[in-house]
């Protein structure tokens, strides 16, 4: 498709949750916003999961409780399950019996095209069909290239391109993250018998020897059921089906209920997804969402991030553009730096299983530690009066995730 404009104030590179986002807040500001998706709308994508820290974003956007409560299934919380001991912890946001959920799970089909709709009423051009060959953010105006070789340029650039990093990438500046979750398989179904009566309530991790398996309820009965393993986890030679399947036998009671069912599509599979871009900008160009990093599904961080960083990175632009500094760039890295270095930290630590045995599955767990605990599943990473936030500390901007955890004890105390 051709742009209507040669020339826009910014342009965004992929119509995603974080592009949708930042295209939306800008337009708003009565900024001149072409988005740029490859693919078109509705489209598959994985990540299905939002945390409570999002949902004032998506108010912003339109998408209130009333319109959630319409299209989606209300969250109330994460629960963490090991096989081994039949033990289920629960860590809630809320109560089932509120009718106000903290969060929601979605259909990303639905979710991201409902993104679109408000981006295309705020004022966005926005064109699907229509991948970018090349970015250039270093100069102004900034030029885009599509692939018959038109240009369009801009004042501003935002990259939402998700795992594709057009900025990044360009410069060599994406770094695989080999310890986390290395395969994703996953796949739906339907008329799932339940293991507790308020389980659709709530968002559940199976944990097993070389990974979890992750089970989100979704609208129309419909559930998500993901396996995520590390390296040590992958069998040679199996299909797909086949790895799942085996994955699923470590947590008997799941690979019982499952067995009946079949599953509703073919199963999909996401691998090396674990990755950091830096930089995150450049002169007249900064990254949003995926196109930053994603680290790992368990803590379901991925839109969170796509939306927070895509209301930051519209706040910046809009006061690049305004005054003509570099200062809000650095002030963007610097945020979206910290709210990641929190989760990486918390990520490792969690393959590590020393956050499973300490935090999750803690006997006699004193109630300031379930709180700063609940806290970060919430997305709240950046609150520095959370001990375990304080206790990983700011980033320097190359996110080692190296500092140490905050112990129960140090959290209660």
């Amino acid at each position: 498709m051709i742009p209507r404009h040669t020339h826009y104030d910014v342009i965004v590179i992929g119509g995603g949750p974080a592009g949708s986002t930042a295209g939306t807040l800008l337009a708003r500001r009565g900024y001149r916003v072409l988005i740029l998706e490859a693919q078109r709308h509705p489209r598959h994508h994985i990540g299905e999961s939002l945390l409570p820290a999002g949902m004032p974003v998506l108010a912003e956007l339109g998408l209130d409780l009333t319109f959630m409560l319409q299209r989606h299934q209300p969250k109330y919380g994460a629960r963490f399950f090991d096989p081994r001991d039949q033990r289920l912890e629960t860590f809630a946001f809320g109560v089932p019996s509120d009718p106000v959920p903290p969060a929601f799970n979605v259909s990303r089909e639905e979710f991201d095209t409902q993104l679109k709709d408000a981006a295309v009423a705020a004022g966005c051009e926005f064109l699907e069909d229509t991948p970018v060959v090349q970015a250039e953010a270093d100069h102004q105006p900034i030029r885009v290239t599509l692939t018959d070789g038109l240009p369009v340029t801009a004042d501003f650039l935002v990259d939402a391109s998700g795992a594709a990093a057009k900025l990044t990438r360009q410069q060599s500046g994406v770094e695989m993250l080999l310890d986390f979750g290395r395969l994703a398989i996953y796949n739906y179904f339907s008329h799932l018998p339940t293991a507790h009566t308020d389980e659709r309530a709530y968002l559940t991790m199976h944990l097993i020897e070389h990974g979890w398996i992750w089970f989100i309820p979704l609208t129309g009965d419909r559930t998500s059921v993901g396996v995520v393993l590390k390296k040590t986890g992958l069998r040679p030679k199996c299909s797909p089906q086949e790895q799942f399947a085996a994955a699923v036998a470590e947590s008997p009671t799941l690979a019982g209920r499952l067995k009946p069912l079949t599953a509703l599509e073919p199963y999909r599979v996401c691998a090396g997804y674990s990755y950091r871009c830096r930089p995150l900008t450049c002169r007249y160009g900064l990254t949003v969402g995926d196109a930053g990093g994603f680290l790992d599904p368990i803590f379901s961080s991925g839109v969170y991030l796509a939306l927070m960083s895509a209301q930051r990175g519209a706040q910046a632009v809009a006061e690049c553009l305004s005054g003509n500094t570099a200062e809000p760039l650095q002030q963007y890295r610097q945020y979206m730096a910290d709210g990641l270095h929190v989760f990486e930290s918390f990520v490792r630590r969690f393959y590590q299983r020393d956050l499973v045995r300490n935090l999750f599955f803690a006997r006699h767990q004193p109630p300031a530690v379930r709180a700063a605990v609940i806290s970060i599943l919430a997305g709240h990473v950046w609150d520095q009066t959370n001990p375990l936030v304080a206790a990983v500390g700011r980033s320097d901007g190359n996110s080692t995730a190296s500092a140490p955890a905050a112990t129960p004890a140090e959290v209660a105390n």
